[in-house]
């Protein structure tokens, strides 16, 4: 439960809003049938991805690894790990991934019906998000949520990623908030937390999986709808 009211909202989209590990695994789950790789085990497949790509992402984030390596490496080295080494298929597979991944709409729980509550309460709200921006627009309007936000704010249309200040500043200024009255919402502690604490807003780390972390947000919950509670 909130301990004040606040005006204008950030939100995170992925793992916050938009459901990133389902839409993910649905994802690969229907390329590999589509690529006929029935032999490989979906779920180790899956998990062996998600380690890689959080790895690569990193990199990417901090400037190591240009978008145009990450969008293939990903998959090659997947698929490196179970013994096919095929770099025309990986780039296949990994344009085929970024191409059908706005068509999974699945959202966290309760996430649309908190939105609904929140803009019924007149609250501002802006989106944050450290994806592709061709991707992240189509997940945007795919899941029917692009109206409960005035603005959307995209790490690489603004040339700046999440922790930095700067994106937080820009994102506030948009929907006209002010530092007291401004709350940041996500579920990534470093990006999206420490990132607001830095600027100096309120943070509500949504915690759904439950991390053990150093230094406290003003909120933390696994339940999006404290928010409105």
């Amino acid at each position: 439960m909130l301990k004040k009211e606040y005006t204008h909202i950030l939100f995170d989209l992925d793992r916050t809003l938009w459901d990133f590990d389902t839409n993910s695994r649905n994802n690969i789950y229907q390329l590999l049938n589509s690529y006929n790789l029935l032999n490989l085990d979906k779920t180790s497949f899956f998990q062996t991805y998600d380690k890689i790509n959080h790895s690569l992402w990193s990199k990417y984030e901090s400037g190591e690894l240009p978008k145009e390596v990450l969008r293939w490496k990903r998959f090659h080295d997947t698929f490196l790990e179970f013994g096919i080494d095929n770099m025309k298929m990986s780039v296949d597979f990994a344009e085929s991934y970024l191409d059908n991944m706005p068509n999974q709409t699945t959202l966290m729980p309760y996430a649309k019906e908190v939105l609904e509550r929140l803009k019924s309460k007149g609250c501002r709200m802006s989106l944050v998000t450290n994806g592709f921006k061709e991707v992240q627009h189509r997940k945007i309007q795919n899941s029917a949520i692009s109206s409960f936000f005035e603005s959307v704010l995209i790490s690489e249309e603004q040339g700046v990623h999440k922790p930095s200040p700067i994106i937080f500043k820009r994102a506030m200024n948009s929907i006209g908030g002010e530092k007291p009255t401004t709350l940041m919402v996500g579920d990534d502690f470093s990006n999206d937390i420490e990132g607001a604490m830095i600027f100096g807003i309120d943070q509500f780390f949504y915690n759904y999986k439950k991390i053990e972390c150093e230094g406290g947000p003003t909120y933390e919950s696994s339940d999006l709808r404290d928010l409105v509670n």
